[in-house]
């Protein structure tokens, strides 16, 4: 099955002679050469359960209400089970409801954290539904950039920055997801104070290539499937401490499937210390 889907790329391309990694960086910093990416990758989180992207009024008998609105709910929030069932889609969730007896126990991720939250439907008077006064959808897919792989373990580290959710305009953190095949079909140039795009498409949704253990603020990092590293070359690394300005390359791909290098020049360098 082919999945159209879109990611902003604020920086897509591998510096060739050096890169820090600061979720993994004590594991990569051990080893003395990486696979060099610059391949693109499709990108499935929350794939399982439902995403929280805001709240709305019921029109009940008795006014409106929002069952949902001052929960512990958050927009962002990934809902996995109704009742301790785990969620099939946005209707399964709406069926669910329907059938559930006075208070419903939702089981909801925020990053890393699993918690129950515990809310209790009204019925709409215009269709006589049972609702909570959320609004959801179903998991973020899109397009980006493998940065590296991490010989010994196959850990990959890709994109180097985080993934904003086009509906709730926040960084989207979780700990789980999947990598899959995909081609590139087109891109936008960035413009001053505005990231660069990749159009593409997913290529074989039905067998990923690996899987996501991290999403956050630096990135998208997991475990590399055999497929993922097929045809990737090894290339040494360097400490921060050794970037400099001047000429360098850069692999990415902005066409088809194989990533080509690119000459830039580096004008300025900074560490950092925390994410941006």
């Amino acid at each position: 099955m082919k999945n159209k889907a879109t990611i902003l790329i604020l920086a897509f391309a591998f510096i060739v002679f050096s890169f820090s990694l600061p979720t993994i960086g004590t594991v990569a910093y051990a080893e003395t050469e990486v696979y060099l990416g610059g391949i693109p990758i499709g990108i499935g989180l929350a794939e399982r359960g439902l995403i929280v992207t805001g709240t709305v009024d019921v029109i009940t008998d008795e006014g409106a209400i929002c069952p949902a609105r001052g929960s512990e709910i958050l927009i962002g929030d990934v809902i996995m089970q109704v009742n301790g069932e785990d969620i099939l889609g946005v209707s399964d969730f709406a069926q669910k409801i329907q059938m559930s007896e006075g208070e419903v126990s939702l089981t909801v991720k925020r990053g890393e954290r699993e918690m129950l939250i515990t809310l209790t439907p009204v019925t709409d008077i215009l269709t006589g539904l049972k609702k909570l006064g959320l609004t959801l959808k179903n998991g973020i897919n899109g397009i980006g950039t493998l940065t590296f792989v991490l010989p010994e373990e196959q850990k990959f580290g890709a994109l180097g920055h985080g993934i904003v959710d086009g509906d709730t305009g926040k960084i989207f953190n979780t700990d789980s997801g999947s990598i899959y095949s995909c081609k590139i079909t087109g891109y936008k140039r960035p413009e001053s104070g505005k990231a660069g795009e990749l159009t593409g498409t997913f290529t074989d949704r039905e067998h990923p290539i690996g899987s996501i253990t991290r999403c956050n603020s630096y990135g998208v990092y997991g475990i590399a499937g055999e497929r993922m590293i097929e045809g990737l070359s090894k290339i040494k690394i360097a400490s921060r401490n050794e970037v400099k300005t001047g000429e360098a390359s850069i692999y990415s791909t902005i066409s088809g499937e194989a990533p080509k290098a690119y000459k830039i020049e580096i004008v300025k360098t900074a560490n950092q210390k925390k994410a941006a």
